[in-house]
């Protein structure tokens, strides 16, 4: 039985990852460093901020930099973000499933790109618990995002049984997502937004929208 569900945001919830490659390819450009999709899809997709920059300039990057990098892309990202499209059935699938069960949202992305979206779509109130970028020291593979989402939910259960990582249903999108969520043993269900099915063979259950899924049916 399921019991509560974690979404990803970038490629799940919002269909922003275009945004974020345009934010990160003219972060990087600004110094030097160039990337086309391929390499995003590659190597930063699944990333936050901060592993992304990491991932690009490697173990020279101060802490100081880092903070100009993330603040640049950030003012960049906003502008892109106020216009940015839900992928379609996920607000009828949220509306309908927060009033059976715990949501919460595990993403890379930064906790007020999140909020505003969200807020912006009525969605907002809707989840229970929201672990971002600025909630871990490992982003996504690693799964200290889903391990902390899932203590989260588990003391939202009031008199209940505690939560169960194999009661909590996982939403992602990417590789790195699908192996986070598994690492932290949790059920994973991808949706095929960003990579194809046979890139995303380590889910529990893959589909091609939100629609296709039914908590009833798992």
């Amino acid at each position: 039985m399921i019991r509560a569900v974690i979404f990803d945001f970038d490629g799940i919830i919002a269909d922003s990852e275009e945004a974020h490659f345009a934010g990160l390819r003219e972060t990087l450009a600004r110094e030097g460093i160039y990337i086309d999709h391929q390499e995003y899809n590659d190597r930063y997709i699944a990333l936050s901020d901060k592993d992304c920059f990491k991932e690009a300039f490697g173990a020279s990057l101060s802490s100081e930099k880092l903070s100009e990098l993330i603040q640049y892309k950030s003012r960049i990202l906003k502008l892109s973000l106020q216009k940015v499209k839900l992928f379609q059935g996920i607000p009828e699938w949220i509306k309908k499933y927060s009033k059976e069960i715990s949501l919460g949202i595990c993403s890379g992305a930064l906790r007020e790109e999140i909020t505003e979206a969200l807020t912006a779509h009525d969605l907002l109130e809707r989840f229970s618990v929201i672990v971002s970028a600025e909630d871990v020291q490992q982003g996504k593979p690693s799964p200290e995002g889903y391990l902390l989402a899932l203590q989260e939910l588990g003391k939202l259960q009031g008199n209940k049984p505690q939560l169960l990582a194999s009661e909590c249903l996982a939403i992602e999108d990417s590789i790195a997502g699908v192996q986070a969520a598994k690492s932290a043993g949790l059920l994973c269900a991808a949706i095929t937004n960003s990579f194809p099915k046979e890139k995303l063979k380590n889910a529990n259950f893959i589909f091609t929208s939100i629609s296709e899924l039914s908590l009833d049916k798992l």
